[in-house]
């Protein structure tokens, strides 16, 4: 399968069911197609060919999930940065990627234009958000304009479906190209571990530049669930969304844990009733942490383990 054929699906069947929330903002599986179908649109009305780069700079938010979607659709590339990274390595990135296209979010913007004079393959800069930057194009004004069905392009599961970069611990940061077919077969790994059902809710907070999370938002598509995305990580927003937004799971790191234990005072006396399983991984959690964690969430917890590459 393509990664685009989950949602597709449930739009097709469940369009009235919520795709993802962000703060006061919600949009239901239908309008999450129709958005990722023009999006799909305006990178083929830009020329981008089928395995073209397109960098993306921005915190997690609900046109971040909905890029994967509409890349999957007109068979370009999306290579998520690391919000964190410097210019220099933003830089490297874009450029090792040969990227076509880099679309950031406001809050960068300006941060870009420091170091867009040595990006050597990037020919269009979109800014979400950012309305009147100079040299770049306004998201939304140019994905509005476009149609609101599937571009007619053929794309297998052989295709390429994003290019996520590691850490570069011992060097540059290499480029881990990932296939449809290898991010279906996680899909239906996981999915035969943790079976959903229709509209659960699953929190969103790890960022989406990282496989983690991305493939959280994608399992939570394919089960046709919602994602309750958060922009960053803040431990008090994230006990309140688990405790008062009926978020059923949610994939944490150790680090996110041991925050929400220790700087959320009355975490003990919350009611966590809708959450039924929290995922961690990406380094070791104390023992201590985590049996604290089982009492206080009284849910399943479990250990995933997995590579950028993979």
């Amino acid at each position: 399968m393509r990664l685009h054929d989950y949602l597709d699906y449930h739009a097709r069947e469940h369009p009235d069911t919520e795709f993802a929330v962000l703060g006061d903002r919600t949009i239901t599986y239908r309008e999450a197609v129709n958005e990722a179908n023009r999006l799909a649109n305006a990178f083929a009305s830009a020329g981008l060919q089928i395995g073209d780069r397109i960098a993306f700079l921005s915190k997690n938010s609900i046109e971040h999930a909905l890029l994967f979607y509409a890349a999957s659709k007109a068979g370009v590339v999306p290579v998520p940065l690391n919000y964190r990274l410097a210019s220099p390595e933003w830089a490297f990135i874009i450029n090792d990627a040969q990227a076509k296209m880099l679309i950031a979010s406001a809050a960068y913007v300006s941060i870009a234009d420091g170091f867009r004079g040595e990006l050597k393959t990037v020919e269009r800069f979109i800014a979400i958000g950012a309305d009147g930057a100079d040299g770049w194009e306004d998201y939304h004004r140019w994905v509005a304009e476009q149609p609101d069905t599937a571009p007619n392009r053929i794309i297998t599961d052989e295709h390429d479906v994003y290019q996520l970069y590691t850490s570069g611990t011992t060097g540059h940061p290499k480029g881990a190209v990932i296939t449809h077919g290898a991010v279906s077969s996680q899909i239906a790994q996981i999915s035969l571990v943790y079976p959903g059902t229709l509209g659960e809710r699953n929190l969103v907070v790890a960022p989406l530049y990282h496989a983690a999370a991305a493939i959280t938002a994608f399992v939570t598509v394919s089960l046709g669930g919602s994602m309750y995305i958060q922009e960053d990580f803040n431990p008090l927003e994230v006990v309140q969304a688990l405790s008062e937004k009926r978020i059923v799971r949610a994939t944490l790191v150790p680090a996110m844990i041991q925050a929400c234990l220790v700087f959320v005072p009355d975490i003990a006396e919350r009611n966590f009733d809708s959450l039924r399983h929290i995922t961690y991984g990406a380094s070791p959690i104390a023992e201590e942490t985590l049996r604290r964690a089982v009492e206080v969430f009284k849910c399943d917890f479990a250990q995933a383990y997995g590579m950028t590459e993979t």
